[in-house]
């Protein structure tokens, strides 16, 4: 009775005793809380592991995925024997690129299955990074459903391997996270992240240069906060030049290593003045491949273009127009590469993703949604795949054919799998050893193709493999010319076998005294 009437006495000794009796019932509503939701993302975590697995897992160990994979394996692999990047073996492509495979390439026998799982790795973490985003924008479904569509999409585009952008829509994610997250805290943390997100468009950058549009765009996204923090005009410039500092250190690194060395001319050459030497394929041409990509990500596309019709009808929100502009500055370095090979929309995969699963906020509607995609991919992706067993057993007889010749000389293919070079162990008979810099008609005056065919020739290799017939880009005549002609004087037929190309072949000629 004493202890009620001491309690009555003093509201604020009965207010503490209240909250007592609530605080372990709340303790256990907030960890039931917890548990549910890590129960949520553990799932999805398992699920978005699962379609990875089911949509990536057949390539690994495939040696001929794509061309451009098995000739940026090849510099990683020859990175270690000492070949200098732009010098001994060359490329346009950032060094970043290059360093990725070297540092994968001793993971595996011949570096193919340790690159191949690599590249899984990143795709899988893009996925869950892609989830992340998400969230902030629906719920957990529709956040899962957008990793699917990430992963699912991938392969049409020529991503279910190690594609540039495989590796750095991990960066690129990361980097559109923390920006997300910037707009949300404030303190030392804001600038921190912000830092760390201009960090990681600078290293996406030294992987692939077209990142750039969208590195912009998070930049500008960063200062716009700066200004709605200070409203100091000097204030925002400051930290816009302390913005691009920090995306520039990368590049400013390798551009001094290059410098030291001796060999800057050959580094900005092959980076950024080559590419304006070369004649782009004819508009016909560059249609088809522009149409083929439309094709692959159709239904991103049109469900992208709903979401943005739909969050411009909301309120205001800064995360809406953040997502919005995101899609438009990966559309935007798309068509800046002119190409528009399939693959070059891989990083429009993630906002196209993330918008696109904005729409299927119910289960039903994402089961719908995943049901329709799986069926579009098989749909699309079938017809034209060879299958990498296939794949596999014609580099094995091309190997077979070419190994003993690589033992007596450097071989030279001139149009067909770079992956010979390294399977075979062989020296390379030029620094410019991916088939189309020397063979594609465009790329004639962007890399002295005439008089850089004539020096690989006096090296007289062992062996050559051409093709029966070009792909997807116009012969270089000049160049064809001098092999044809070389052949017919030096050379024997000793094979002709399938490429890796359905309907293609490769022939094979050794040099006449090698008989």
């Amino acid at each position: 009775m004493a202890d009620l009437e001491s309690i009555e006495k003093h509201p604020h000794a009965q207010q503490q005793s209240a909250l007592r009796s609530r605080y372990p019932a709340d303790i256990i509503t907030d960890i039931e809380q917890k548990l549910r939701s890590s129960g949520r993302s553990s799932l999805s975590v398992i699920f978005l592991l699962s379609v990875a697995l089911v949509t990536r897992a057949a390539c690994i160990g495939d040696p001929a995925v794509h061309m451009d994979e098995e000739f940026y394996l090849l510099v990683g692999d020859r990175i270690w024997h000492g070949a200098l990047p732009y010098v001994d073996i060359w490329d346009r492509k950032p060094i970043g690129l290059f360093l990725i495979y070297a540092l994968l390439r001793p993971l595996s026998a011949n570096g193919i299955v340790a690159y191949q799982l690599g590249a899984f790795a990143c795709a899988f973490l893009t996925a869950l990074i892609v989830r992340r985003i998400c969230l902030r924008f629906c719920n957990d479904t529709c956040s899962t459903l957008s990793g699917t569509l990430y992963l699912l999409f991938l392969p049409l585009l020529g991503g279910v391997g190690g594609q540039a952008p495989v590796f750095y829509n991990l960066l690129m994610a990361a980097a559109a996270l923390l920006v997300l997250r910037e707009q949300e805290s404030a303190g030392e943390r804001r600038r921190i992240e912000a830092y760390l997100a201009m960090g990681l468009c600078g290293l996406a950058l030294q992987i692939k240069y077209s990142v750039v549009f969208e590195g912009v765009v998070f930049g500008l996204w960063l200062l716009w906060r700066e200004w709605q923090d200070k409203n100091s005009f000097p204030a925002v410039i400051r930290q816009g030049c302390i913005f691009v500092a920090i995306a520039l250190i990368p590049s400013a690194i390798v551009a001094l290593f290059y410098a030291c060395i001796g060999h800057f001319h050959e580094f900005i050459d092959a980076n950024f003045l080559s590419i304006s030497r070369v004649v782009l394929p004819g508009a016909a041409q560059r249609l088809q491949f522009l149409t083929g990509t439309i094709c692959a990500v159709l239904p991103l596309l049109l469900m992208s273009l709903m979401a943005a019709i739909f969050l411009a009808r909301r309120p205001f929100k800064a995360k809406n127009l953040f997502l919005l502009s995101w899609v438009a500055a990966a559309v935007v370095g798309f068509f800046a590469i002119r190409n528009n090979y399939p693959h070059y929309a891989l990083p429009a995969l993630i906002p196209l993703s993330i918008a696109s699963a904005t729409l299927f906020r119910s289960r039903g509607a994402a089961v719908g949604l995943v049901a329709g995609s799986v069926w579009y991919v098989v749909l699309f992706a079938l017809p034209n795949s060879g299958t990498p067993t296939e794949r596999r057993h014609r580099i094995d007889a091309m190997v077979a054919v070419l190994r003993p010749y690589a033992s007596r000389g450097c071989i030279y293919v001139n149009d067909g799998p770079t992956a010979l070079y390294l399977l075979t162990s062989s020296c390379l008979p030029t620094p410019y050893i991916f088939p189309e810099h020397l063979n594609n008609a465009g790329e004639n005056n962007a890399v002295g193709a005439p008089a850089q065919m004539r020096k690989l020739l006096q090296t007289r290799p062992a062996a050559i493999s051409v093709a029966n017939r070009v792909l997807d880009h116009p012969r270089n005549r000049t160049t064809a010319q001098m092999v044809n002609r070389f052949l017919k004087e030096h050379y024997h037929e000793v094979a002709r076998m399938p490429d890796v190309f359905p309907g293609r072949q490769q022939i094979i000629y050794a040099r006449n005294d090698l008989k």
